[in-house]
């Protein structure tokens, strides 16, 4: 694996970036904090000869994102080969929503501050599906929030598109479902068609969407305890039956009409993000918040320490 190949020091130089410590691993390669004279990125890297370049997905996906406007995504600011590896240098993000959320009064955010979040992280669907992509993989973990000391701390990235896939032929197309397809993602947040183990499609990203609300409003999902893969997709069709369960207080009742709404769409159907912003601002209403409420890790609000 990239992360056993590519390991660098900090203080090594990799054309004009120098390496100043490693953020984290996973099974494509590392990812580093770098700097040069204009400031802090994020450098991703991976073994040359690895046999799924995750990297290209990923330069493919932002840079196209790119020329359609930029409202949830890292900015790519270099890549290249060097040595025996390739290497991406991206915006250096801050908190995960993962971490984020463990801080919040109770183990999870203020139920404002989560609707507020989940806007955020539907547009960052809603840009990724128009340029065709679905993501797969949407968590907590793989969303963030910006530094602080770019004033980023009210803006939400999405982050890993190494689990993207491409649901539009060249023409722009939908492309027809494969008979079967692998499991994909993380499985506590996996949509029933991954269990299923049929295609994805648009509905998916947004189901599982509907999961991280649970997880950033209440603490935790329903099947959290459950290890087994088939055992969590059983409990995700029997919950269908009872939303209430799902959507404990303080999720307001919008997040119930909200999942009805996904469920009910089909492998084709672009979804109605409209009507979905519209519903999550009821829910502000509903819960007595707005889209100007301060965030939990604002103004010393219960999670501002982990920004220190």
């Amino acid at each position: 694996m990239a992360a056993e190949l590519v390991q660098l020091n900090p203080g090594q130089q990799v054309e004009r970036w120098t390496i100043e410590k490693k953020l984290g691993e996973g099974g494509f390669g590392a990812v580093y904090r770098v700097l040069d004279p204009t400031g802090k990125y994020a450098m991703k890297v991976e073994g040359a000869n690895e046999q799924i370049q995750v990297l290209k997905l990923e330069v493919s996906v932002l840079t196209d994102l790119s020329k359609r406007g930029n409202r949830h995504f890292c900015k790519i600011e270099d890549k290249g080969r060097f040595g025996n590896f390739n290497y991406v240098v991206m915006t250096l993000v801050g908190k995960s929503l993962q971490d984020l959320n463990k801080a919040g009064p109770g183990g999870h955010m203020s139920i404002g501050c989560s609707i507020g979040i989940g806007i955020q992280a539907l547009e960052s669907l809603e840009d990724l599906h128009n340029i065709g992509y679905l993501h797969r993989d949407v968590k907590p973990g793989n969303y963030t929030i910006g530094r602080p000391e770019l004033n980023e701390i009210r803006k939400v990235y999405i982050l890993d598109f190494g689990m993207c896939r491409k649901f539009t032929g060249s023409d722009g197309t939908i492309r027809k479902p494969r008979q079967a397809a692998g499991f994909r993602g993380t499985v506590r947040y996996a949509p029933i068609s991954c269990h299923l183990q049929r295609e994805l499609c648009r509905k998916d990203d947004l189901e599982t969407w509907m999961y991280m609300q649970v997880e950033l409003s209440f603490g935790q999902l329903p099947w959290h305890h459950v290890a087994d893969m088939n055992q969590v997709g059983q409990a995700k069709q029997g919950i269908r039956n009872n939303l209430a369960q799902l959507f404990p207080p303080p999720c307001p009742q919008q997040f119930q009409d909200i999942m009805r709404m996904v469920d009910a769409l089909k492998y084709y159907d672009a979804p109605n993000y409209q009507a979905l912003y519209g519903m999550m601002r009821q829910a502000y209403a509903a819960v007595g918040s707005n889209e100007n409420a301060p965030y939990d890790w604002e103004n010393g609000g219960p999670a501002a320490h982990l920004l220190h």
